[in-house]
């Protein structure tokens, strides 16, 4: 999955969950996504809009410390499964 593809996803589930306030923020998490793309792959990159999703379906609207935080995680679990950095 690409970065901005991700946003637009989470934007899709942001929309369906809240207001649009949050919907505008989810935008700003392309920065994260775009980090994770560059240190991990397509997979790591739906990992967290997954995760993120998941959040947000739950009735959390995630800051970007969180984001930032989950993407971490991601990385951080990919790289003792699957070899990555």
């Amino acid at each position: 999955m690409e970065p901005e593809e991700a946003v637009r996803q989470l934007e899709y589930a942001i929309d369906a969950s809240l207001d649009e306030a949050g919907r505008r923020s989810a935008a700003g998490f392309r920065p994260t996504f775009e980090r994770v793309a560059d240190r991990a792959d397509g997979g790591a990159v739906y990992e967290l809009a997954c995760q993120l999703s998941t959040e947000v379906a739950d009735g959390r609207h995630p800051l970007p410390a969180d984001v930032d935080a989950t993407a971490d995680r991601v990385l951080r679990d990919r790289a003792y499964t699957d070899g990555g950095e």
